[in-house]
């Protein structure tokens, strides 16, 4: 599945590139969040953030009803820890900030939320220490998703006993141009 490029001039994005979106015609909840994860890695963006998980974060499910729905598997390597040898506050956030995005996919429709939005918040509470080697499970979810403005939430559990770990909510604001109607 290759994910929809916008031929649209948006600002934000460089001159001369496209903006990878996310597929919405009779694609199940689960394609559609691959097609959006693969538009976050393909071309440039081979060398940028979405790198930094691609070896320890693995797609488990997806659910478009009654809300928009991700499960994510992580396994904590020694390069998402900091000096004590637990997963650093930062690799954190950046997990949930691309977990909770995918939870947008199964719900997106043309000119709404087909693009995924840009973030405009992201509120992180870490709960336990989560050390190397720990397996986890991320799970995300909408709260709320208005023509421009998202809240989304997750939760990272150890996934041997569901013990919650970390939550975040996430604030996003649309960016997807105006459906021409023809």
């Amino acid at each position: 599945m290759t994910p929809q490029k916008s031929k649209v001039n948006m600002p934000g994005v460089a001159p001369g590139k496209a903006l990878a979106g996310i597929p919405v015609g009779d694609e199940s909840a689960e394609e559609r969040v691959l097609a959006l994860l693969e538009g976050s890695v393909a071309g440039d963006a081979d060398q940028g953030w979405s790198t930094l998980l691609q070896d320890s974060l693995s797609f488990v499910s997806a659910t478009a009803s009654p809300a928009g729905r991700t499960v994510f598997r992580f396994t904590v390597l020694p390069s998402h820890c900091n000096r004590l040898g637990n997963l650093h506050g930062g690799c954190t956030a950046t997990i949930f900030d691309i977990c909770t995005t995918t939870a947008l996919a199964p719900i997106a429709k043309p000119g709404y939320w087909q693009y995924a939005g840009v973030s405009r918040g992201l509120s992180v509470t870490y709960l336990k220490p989560v050390p190397e080697g720990e397996k986890v499970l991320v799970e995300s979810e909408v709260v709320s998703a208005g023509k421009r403005m998202c809240v989304l939430k997750a939760t990272m559990r150890r996934e041997s006993d569901g013990e919650a770990l970390a939550v975040c909510e996430h604030g996003k604001v649309s960016i997807d141009p105006p459906v021409s109607k023809i």
